[in-house]
């Protein structure tokens, strides 16, 4: 049985691991994650949580002691900025001691032992065969015989919700150059391939300069690349969402072709219900306009009327059939408005139906949810924030059979 050995930059929590996981029996391997590199103290959490499961609050250490611990390592509250040195210490006892283990677990492998009472390995940086780490700027050398590293850097800086500054060595999507100088460091000990996925935008006018440039950069570290936009629709997601892939891989004797279309497509119905768990914003119903119309990306939607907002994308209301519109982390599309014309009802996605949406299963939700570590708003935004599991799937399929 093949072994396949995954590495995720920017790791969020962790869909590129779940994706290729999912896909184990049917290609018949096993897959090993080596190492992870996340800030964002939510997706941390959720990363842990899904991947290895639950464990009790930590009540042996002091609180001194944990946020000492903890100081040696950078965290980000907002997955933007640094938190202040004063954050943990700031924070009420109760909920430090239900996020250390999480947090500390995620870069430390004998508390992760201990913890979780097991003899599974977690790989860190630090020493040895340790490799997760907190700070991309802290991570020098790789391990050895990575197959896949994926590296879905912040679009904050390029995607239209955020503030397009681009990609620079000053901003959050400059991060990237992090990923080059990670790459140059380990020169003679290059992950056999790479996966990049990140915002449409990425390849418009603005930025198409700076992404061939780093097509450049990883041509010139011995890398053949392709590169195009995915709607998750085309690959069994019920979602329109469309993201740029692309996969550089060092065996040029190969070629990567991207799949074609998958011909079954599946219906939101099959996500969005009218359930209990969904929060009423039946307010809004005065401003409705039953004038709803089909897109051409087969999206039913309409517009509350203007005397609610002039912004587009608040204002927009879906109904649950055919595809669903993009779920961001933030913004508008991040409180996606459905109608029940049956019940005559108006509501919000819901944080289950979120991880659905993206691809992830009721299990991880549950995983999440049950710990009450994270609100509905951390969850839907993690959400957002994502990768679908479904694109991934395929394409880590393609990846594992053709490069390999």
């Amino acid at each position: 049985m093949k072994t396949i050995r995954i590495f995720e930059l920017f790791a969020g929590i962790g869909s590129q691991y779940k994706a290729c996981k999912n896909i184990e029996k049917e290609l018949n391997i096993k897959v090993e994650s080596i190492g992870a590199c996340e800030w964002y103290i939510d997706a941390i959490i959720a990363y842990m949580l899904i991947h290895y499961g639950s464990t009790t609050s930590e009540l042996e250490l002091s609180k001194e002691r944990m946020c000492e611990l903890l100081s040696n390592y950078s965290f980000s509250a907002d997955s933007k900025y640094l938190i202040r040195s004063s954050y943990f210490n700031n924070m009420k006892l109760e909920k430090l001691q239900s996020y250390f283990p999480y947090l500390y677990g995620f870069v430390n492998n004998e508390y992760f032992k201990k913890k979780w009472k097991t003899n599974q390995k977690l790989k860190f940086l630090g020493g040895g065969a340790k490799y997760h780490t907190t700070n991309i700027k802290e991570l020098n050398v790789l391990p050895k015989d990575i197959d896949i590293l994926t590296y879905s850097f912040p679009c904050q800086d390029i995607s239209q919700q955020g503030i397009r500054k681009g990609i620079n060595k000053h901003t959050r999507s400059g991060l990237l150059y992090e990923v080059e100088r990670i790459l140059k460091i380990n020169k003679n000990n290059l992950p056999k391939v790479l996966l990049l996925e990140n915002v449409k935008a990425l390849t418009n006018k603005l930025f198409l300069k700076d992404f061939n440039k780093w097509l450049k950069t990883l041509e010139n570290l011995g890398y053949k690349s392709v590169s195009k936009v995915v709607n998750s629709t085309d690959y069994g997601s019920c979602q329109n969402r469309e993201r740029v892939f692309c996969i550089s891989y060092l065996d040029k004797q190969k070629d990567f072709i991207f799949p074609k279309s998958l011909s079954t497509k599946k219906d939101i119905s099959s996500v969005i219900k009218n359930d209990d768990d969904m929060k009423e914003c039946n307010h809004l119903l005065k401003y409705l306009n039953d004038a709803f119309r089909l897109t051409q990306n087969n999206i039913t939607k309409t517009r509350l009327d203007q005397k609610y907002t002039n912004f587009n994308s608040e204002a927009y209301v879906y109904l649950a059939k055919g595809y669903g519109p993009t779920l961001t982390a933030s913004g508008a599309n991040s409180r996606l408005k459905f109608y029940f014309p049956k019940t005559n009802e108006l509501k919000y996605i819901s944080p289950r139906q979120a991880f659905l949406y993206m691809g992830f299963d009721k299990k991880d939700y549950l995983s999440v949810a049950k710990q009450n570590l994270l609100n509905e708003s951390k969850m839907l935004f993690l959400c957002g924030n994502s990768i679908s599991v479904e694109v991934l799937e395929i394409l880590f399929k393609e990846v594992i059979l053709c490069l390999i």
